[in-house]
């Protein structure tokens, strides 16, 4: 079974023929990824599709309603899915989820740092194994435990770009130290997602434990270091990409 069979309800023949390597197989797969994409963003289906040869690529419109939040203090986010993508013959899924802007300095003109604090998959907080990326136990509210999500999702967080790889504050494990473009599959040096804090997760296809569709509630618990009302007001006056854009010198900061 793969994500791919799971994303419709579908017959033995139905099934035989979307598996198949006919141009229309392909697109056939096309079109159902593009259907779940759209069912995780919430968003209708567009009747205008540009549609790639190969069968599990799919390029979608912009949500031009869409901006990314600034996260002061603590907060949880879920994120927007930007890209997506099939791997090992369909069991398993890539996604990348831009949560955030980077923020700017504070009045000290010390950088500010957003941290990935935990994160919640289906409202269960995902622990990881000593990588810091692969997933170990997951706990409910109560704190009761289960393994059985133990190595089928990859957590790969970025703080700033995709050069700007980050850890879970929560593990004592050694975290992502990779470049986003050598992780995600087609991406490459170009890929740079400059000034944005977003997260990788690779989901291997499991459905006797629920792991079927892309469409689950992931949250992250984020944490930056911008949290006093002058530091706020002072970075949002100045940023040139999300604020005021005023220059330093014609703020009194006294």
């Amino acid at each position: 079974m793969s994500f791919i069979d799971s994303i419709v309800n579908v017959g033995k023949s139905a099934l035989g023929f979307m598996k198949g390597n006919s141009i229309a197989s392909s697109l056939a797969r096309t079109a159902l990824l593009g259907y779940a994409l759209n069912r995780v963003n919430k968003s209708k289906n567009k009747s205008n599709k540009d549609t790639a040869p190969q069968g599990t690529q799919l390029n979608i419109d912009p949500d031009t309603e869409y901006s990314l939040p600034v996260v002061y203090g603590n907060a949880f986010i879920s994120g927007k899915i930007i890209d997506a993508k099939l791997a090992d013959n369909n069991t398993a899924m890539w996604i990348c989820l831009a949560l955030c802007e980077k923020t700017g300095r504070l009045i000290s003109t010390a950088p500010s740092v957003i941290s990935f604090e935990e994160i919640f998959f289906d409202n269960f907080r995902i622990s990881f194994q000593t990588d810091g990326i692969t997933s170990d136990l997951i706990y409910d509210d109560n704190g009761n435990s289960s393994s059985a999500w133990r190595g089928k999702i990859k957590v790969y967080p970025f703080n700033g770009g995709s050069e700007s790889p980050t850890t879970f504050t929560s593990e004592s494990g050694n975290g992502n130290s990779q470049n986003a473009y050598n992780i995600f599959p087609g991406w490459t040096s170009t890929d740079k997602m400059n000034d944005t804090v977003f997260c990788i997760l690779r989901i291997q296809y499991d459905s006797k434990n629920r792991l079927t569709t892309i469409g689950r509630d992931i949250k992250f618990k984020l944490k930056n270091t911008l949290t006093e009302p002058g530091d706020v007001l002072y970075d949002y006056l100045t940023n040139n990409r999300y604020g005021a854009g005023i220059p330093a010198a014609e703020i009194n900061v006294q």
